[in-house]
């Protein structure tokens, strides 16, 4: 009995062993842990943005009026185009809207693949529903034509109406075609830098994350394969065993483990009254007091009839009145909070809305209560 039980334990501290060898290594440090790609992507393998002017025809009375000039001028040189002549007076656009046409060109594009484009109105055309996009040369910032962009527009909403009276849902002055613009050239994409070299771009910039990721690919492909240059850049040099095969380094680093640093950050939006925290935030011990100023201006209009026996006219008199009241509330503390959960329990105490809590947050910053960087988008 006492052989059996010593070999299981043997059979099992062996197998525990087998386990913790095959297991991957983290870098210490909090945070959460994510894959490569997700976090860091290749510099310079990007896309690149096009544009190019056009025409959408087939519209229902809903194009440009004919005080958009250039519209009529376009139409005569599309129409020139085809060997027809006829003078801008004989123009009529409400069926036509001069647009401008935009498009992201991928990473490793090839002539013939298809990508979406963007069409929005340049004029006062008020809606580009059922219209098409009459062929459009798309270009790049070097100026050379990297796709043509075809077909019917599709706007994600619509606009009816009848004697004077009109409905409308979403926005009608810009549309989308999908897979409406056909690559032209090849989109030259090198992975290295022509020395088996290449840098990871970290999305969001941190030492703590940087150092993190090139600790995992020297644990995975050997020392001095990563060095960490800056909070946003990791160099790598390609290993021996992928001289010349950057894609297969790639393809194997993509789906390794790395501890992302959390960062103490706070986002919001002033026009949107949004606000988000995010991170390892923390909250000082403080006090706060947060009042609200309410005016109210109320007009009562009265008729103001002359004597009979007078001469005069029946005149309208407006009558304002202007209270204003500011409701003060009382000095509330808040204890000091370790954890997000406990910094939004905090801040409920105070019982405000979304946009007052964006100026209480702005507050505390300033204070130094609030140990996150803030950010106003």
């Amino acid at each position: 009995m006492t052989r059996t039980t010593t070999m299981f334990k043997a059979m099992a501290a062996l197998l525990l062993a087998m386990l913790f060898a095959g297991a991957p290594s983290f870098a210490q440090g909090t945070g959460n842990t994510v894959y490569v790609k997700d976090i860091a992507h290749v510099q310079g393998v990007t896309g690149n943005q096009l544009v190019g002017y056009g025409v959408v025809v087939g519209l229902q009375g809903t194009g440009d009026s004919t005080s958009v000039i250039f519209t009529s001028q376009t139409i005569q040189n599309i129409l020139q185009s085809f060997g027809l002549a006829v003078s801008q007076q004989a123009v009529r656009t409400r069926d036509v809207a001069a647009v401008i046409v935009t498009a992201t060109l991928p990473p490793f594009a090839h002539s013939g693949d298809n990508v979406d484009v963007d069409v929005s109105a340049m004029g006062d055309a008020t809606s580009l529903q059922g219209g098409t996009l009459v062929l459009t040369e798309l270009r790049a910032a070097n100026n050379l034509v990297y796709a043509t962009a075809q077909g019917p527009v599709s706007v994600g909403g619509f606009v009816a109406g009848f004697s004077g009276s009109s409905i409308n849902k979403n926005y009608t002055g810009a549309g989308r075609i999908p897979n409406g613009a056909v690559i032209a050239r090849n989109m030259i994409t090198p992975l290295t830098n022509g020395q088996n070299a290449f840098n990871y771009v970290l999305t969001t910039p941190d030492y703590k994350t940087a150092a993190n990721l090139a600790e995992v690919l020297n644990a995975r492909f050997g020392a001095r394969t990563a060095q960490a240059r800056d909070a946003e850049t990791v160099h790598v040099t390609l290993p021996p065993a992928y001289d010349g095969n950057p894609v297969q380094f790639l393809a194997d680093a993509d789906d390794l483990p790395v501890r992302q640093n959390e960062i103490a950050k706070v986002v919001m939006n002033e026009r949107t009254g949004t606000i988000v925290f995010g991170g390892d935030i923390k909250l000082a011990p403080c006090a706060i007091a947060h009042g609200d100023l309410t005016i109210t201006i109320a007009t009562q209009n009265q008729v103001s009839q002359p004597n009979p026996l007078a001469s005069g006219q029946t005149a309208l008199q407006q009558n304002s009145t202007i209270k204003a009241s500011e409701r003060g509330h009382q000095l509330t503390f808040i204890a000091g909070a370790t954890t997000l959960s406990s910094v939004v329990r905090a801040l409920n105490v105070l019982g405000v809305s979304p946009r007052d809590l964006i100026a209480i947050v702005q507050a505390l910053r300033s204070a130094g209560s609030l140990q996150a960087d803030l950010e106003m988008i």
